[in-house]
């Protein structure tokens, strides 16, 4: 798949390199589906975090702040069908463990 370093970034550092929108292009270009909303973006990213760790270097990962060439075009290697669908349990299950941390929580709404 072709994406901008920049983009790519913004998933393997959880730093936000580029607009917002680019997070969620990268999801629907690389898993090929749309539905990732604000509050599934943690656990999208942990997901797809686990599988890129496998293609990728670890300079991906690193936390430096890089400015330069956030626009270049990359290559990166496309998700198979197994780690799409190994993707999505792995969302499943991210977002069941932020569901049961939350669940029993009081919402306190001040006005």
């Amino acid at each position: 798949m072709k994406t901008t370093k920049g983009k790519l970034r913004n998933i393997t550092t959880g730093i936000m390199h580029t607009e917002i929108k680019d997070v969620y292009l990268f999801f629907e270009e690389y898993t090929g589906e749309k539905g990732i909303m604000t509050h599934h973006l943690s656990s999208a990213i942990k997901a797809i975090t686990d599988i890129l760790k496998t293609k990728l270097s670890d300079k991906w990962f690193t936390k430096e702040w890089i400015k330069e060439e956030l626009d270049e075009v990359i290559e990166i290697p496309d998700i198979t069908e197994e780690e799409k669908a190994s993707f999505w349990k792995l969302f499943q299950e991210y977002n069941s463990e932020v569901w049961n941390t939350i669940k029993d929580k009081s919402i306190i709404v001040n006005m």
